[in-house]
C-alpha cells in the first residue's frame, strides 16, 4: 500500500509541475509586459518574450507580409481572375444603377464638392473660356487664307449662296422700285438731275414735267432691273468680291471685323445659348435617364476590364510606394502587448491547454518513472 501511495504521489507531483512549468512557460511569452526591477537591478525574464522583441516581431511580419503573403505576383493574378472582375463589375454596376437613380439636383451635387453653381458666374466663365479658346484657335489660323481653312463642300455652298443671293438682291431692288416709295425715289432723282443742268434742264421741264419724266423712265428700270443680264451682273459682281475675301488672310477679316467685338460676341453668344437655369435644376436620374442602361450595361464592364488590368500592370510600383512592411510593422509596433496576447490567445487558445496538459502528462510519467526507481533502489 505504501508503495502505491508513494507512486501515485511521485506521479501527482511530476503532473503538477509539468503543467505548471508549461503554463509559466506559455504565459512568459507575454508576461510581464514591462520589465520589473529590484532597486537598480532589472530581473531575468521580464519583459516577457514578445513584449521584449516586439519591434524585432513587427519588423519580420512586416517583410513576411510583403514577401511571401501580400505579393505583387498574388494580386496582379487576383485582379486578373474572371470571376474577380465578373465581381467586380457586378458590384460596380449595382453601384453606378444607385448611383444613377439619385434625386439630386444637379445644383446640390455640385454644391456638395463646392464646386460653383451660380448661374450668372458660369455664364461668365463659359464666356471667358469660350474667348480664350477662340484666341488660341485663332492663333494658327490668322496667316492662313480663308479658302484654304473652308473645306470643299463649304466653298461650294459658297458659289450656291452667290446666286442666290444675287437673286435675292434683285427681287429686293425690284420690289422696292416697283414700291410707290421707289417711285418716288426716281422722280426725286430726276427733278434733282434736271436742276442741276441748269438750261438744259429747264429746257426739257418745259416740254415734259418730271412726273411725266418718271412715268416713262420707270417701265425701263423696273425692266432692267429685272432683266436677266441684271442678274448675271450681280452674280459676278459678288463672285469677284467672294473671291477677293476668299484669298485674303483670315487675320485681315478678323481685323476688318475686330478681335475683340468678335471674342465677346462669340463668349456672349455661347454663354447665353446654354439652359444652364434648366441643366442645374434637373436631377441626376434626369440627366442620366436616356444613356442610363447604355452605362450600365455597356460602359461599367469596359471600365472595370481596363480598370483591372491597369492595376495589374502598375501594381508592384504601387505596394512599393505605399511601402507595405512599414504600415505592417508600424501597425504591429502600435499594438498594445495585451492585445497581442488576447490575438494569439484568441487563435491558438485551445493547443495552449494542450500544451500545459501535455506538460502535466509529462510530468506525471516522469513522476512514476522516478517512482518505480525509488522502490527498486529501495
Amino acid at each position: 500500500m505504501d508503495v502505491v501511495l508513494l507512486v501515485l504521489m511521485m506521479m501527482a507531483i511530476g503532473a503538477l509541475i509539468g503543467g505548471l512549468t508549461n503554463s509559466l512557460a506559455i504565459r512568459m511569452l507575454f508576461r510581464p509586459y514591462d520589465a520589473k526591477y529590484i532597486g537598480k537591478y532589472r530581473l531575468p525574464f521580464t519583459p516577457g518574450l514578445i513584449p521584449k522583441r516586439q519591434q524585432e516581431l513587427a519588423r519580420q511580419l512586416g517583410r513576411m507580409v510583403v514577401q511571401h503573403l501580400l505579393t505583387a505576383e498574388g494580386i496582379r493574378k487576383k485582379l486578373e481572375e474572371s470571376e474577380f472582375q465578373h465581381q467586380m463589375t457586378v458590384w460596380a454596376q449595382e453601384e453606378v444603377k444607385q448611383l444613377l437613380r439619385q434625386d439630386k439636383k444637379i445644383s446640390e451635387l455640385l454644391a456638395a464638392f463646392e464646386v460653383e453653381t451660380n448661374e450668372a458666374k458660369i455664364r461668365r466663365k463659359v464666356s471667358y473660356w469660350v474667348e480664350t479658346q477662340y484666341e488660341e484657335v485663332m492663333e494658327q489660323y490668322r496667316p492662313i487664307p480663308l479658302r484654304d481653312v473652308l473645306s470643299e463642300d463649304m466653298i461650294k455652298k459658297t458659289d450656291k449662296a452667290t446666286d442666290k443671293l444675287a437673286g435675292n438682291i434683285q427681287l429686293k431692288i425690284g420690289s422696292y422700285i416697283d414700291s410707290p416709295e421707289g417711285k418716288r425715289k426716281i422722280a426725286d432723282l430726276i427733278e434733282h438731275y434736271l436742276t442741276g443742268q441748269g438750261f438744259f434742264g429747264n429746257m426739257i421741264s418745259s416740254f415734259i414735267t418730271p412726273q411725266g419724266l418718271t412715268d416713262k423712265a420707270h417701265p425701263a428700270v423696273l425692266q432692267y432691273v429685272r432683266a436677266p443680264e441684271t442678274k448675271a451682273w450681280l452674280v459676278e459682281l459678288i463672285g469677284k468680291e467672294k473671291e477677293y475675301w476668299l484669298h485674303q488672310p483670315v487675320g485681315t477679316i478678323e481685323g476688318r471685323i475686330g478681335k475683340n467685338a468678335i471674342k465677346r460676341a462669340l463668349g456672349t453668344a455661347v454663354s447665353n445659348a446654354l439652359p444652364l437655369e434648366n441643366w442645374l435644376n434637373r436631377t441626376v436620374a434626369e440627366w442620366m435617364r436616356p444613356i442610363r442602361s447604355k452605362i450600365i450595361q455597356d460602359a461599367v464592364p469596359v471600365v472595370v476590364s481596363q480598370l483591372g488590368t491597369l492595376l495589374a500592370e502598375r501594381i508592384e510600383p504601387m505596394m512599393k510606394k505605399l511601402h507595405l512592411a512599414e504600415i505592417v510593422q508600424e501597425q504591429v509596433e502600435a499594438f498594445s502587448v495585451g492585445r497581442l496576447e488576447a490575438m494569439v490567445l484568441d487563435i491558438s487558445r485551445r493547443e495552449l491547454k494542450m500544451i500545459t496538459y501535455l506538460g502535466a502528462l509529462l510530468g506525471g510519467l516522469i513522476g512514476i518513472i522516478q517512482g518505480m526507481i525509488v522502490i527498486f533502489l529501495g
